[in-house]
């Protein structure tokens, strides 16, 4: 009998020792659903946030972009308007320059052939002053070419803006620019100026088909040039291989301290970049060229804050 109640209360025991425990795990998982729960709360209350605040974004983004493409639309009627009126002027000169050619020509041959009465005098004022005028009209004709000519580079940098940093440069006739570098006749390319950001930075690139440096004759060098703005936080250069299998890239921050990248004090900051971007056996097995034409990828991020890929 007193064994049997021994047991019993052994038992007992146990049983209030596993219930305690149970109370106890229940208590813990009570709070763990209870702190799980007003983490939910939050995040859904963070998430709403935002929602709100992408909502406000896109709506800010539409409305630049509307503001951009009217900017775009009035400097492009500006340019072409400004193109023409040039375009005239040019014709209206040249006009002037024939007119002028032809009476030179006249007089030089009335001063050159023998009447009853001797007006040569006359006849090489009249010349020399129509040449004067020539040279006029001359030098008024290649300054309105200089001008469309800066009219036209201002049309092509308006035609590289990029908004969200990003540009696609497309290199034809790689095989003659290659075999111009390679001769020495030509060792690089520029790309055309062009601006990232509405108010952003003047940047171009500079790519050396042959190398440069110690990557002369086996890779192609790839660099980027800062013309105008503060400081960008990432660059990344990429070389496009077209079968969209792999491309090329190299991404690389900007040191503070380098030239090459404070506030440029001249026409443009000295080019940084990668002399061995790729091999030159390597840009010719991959898709990186196709119909003799080639294409590289420029980023520009001024606002990411992480690592850079390398």
């Amino acid at each position: 009998m007193n064994f049997s109640s021994h047991e019993c209360n052994k038992k007992n025991k146990e049983m209030e020792e596993k219930v305690s425990r149970l109370q106890k795990e229940k208590t813990a998982l009570e709070n763990q659903l209870q702190n799980q729960t007003e983490e939910l709360a939050a995040a859904r209350q963070n998430i709403q946030t935002q929602q709100t605040k992408i909502v406000i974004v896109e709506k800010s983004v539409i409305e630049q972009k509307k503001e951009i493409e009217k900017l775009l639309r009035d400097l492009e009627d500006g340019q072409r308007q400004l193109m023409e009126e040039i375009m005239h002027t040019l014709r209206e000169h040249e006009k002037e320059v024939d007119n002028l050619q032809g009476e030179l020509t006249r007089l030089n041959l009335a001063a050159a052939t023998p009447t009853g009465h001797d007006f040569r005098p006359n006849s090489v004022s009249a010349s020399r002053e129509c040449e004067k005028r020539l040279d006029r009209t001359k030098h008024q004709l290649a300054l309105h070419e200089i001008q469309l000519s800066e009219q036209d580079l201002q049309i092509q940098m308006l035609e590289a803006t990029s908004y969200n940093g990003t540009y696609i440069w497309k290199i034809d006739h790689y095989s003659r620019r290659f075999q111009e570098a390679a001769s020495g006749e030509t060792p690089s390319i520029y790309i055309p100026p062009f601006y990232v950001g509405r108010f952003g930075y003047k940047v171009c690139a500079r790519l050396y088909p042959n190398g440069d440096g110690m990557g002369k004759g086996t890779h192609m060098g790839m660099f980027f040039v800062i013309m105008r703005g503060e400081y960008i936080d990432v660059i990344e250069l990429a070389l496009i291989d077209q079968d969209r299998i792999r491309d090329a890239y190299d991404a690389f921050r900007p040191e503070p301290d380098s030239s090459s990248f404070k506030r440029p004090t001249s026409d443009m900051n000295v080019a940084s970049g990668c002399r061995s971007f790729n091999t030159q056996a390597g840009l010719r097995e991959g898709g990186f060229i196709r119909n003799d034409t080639m294409f590289v990828k420029i980023t520009v991020d001024e606002d990411r804050h992480g690592d850079a890929e390398y």
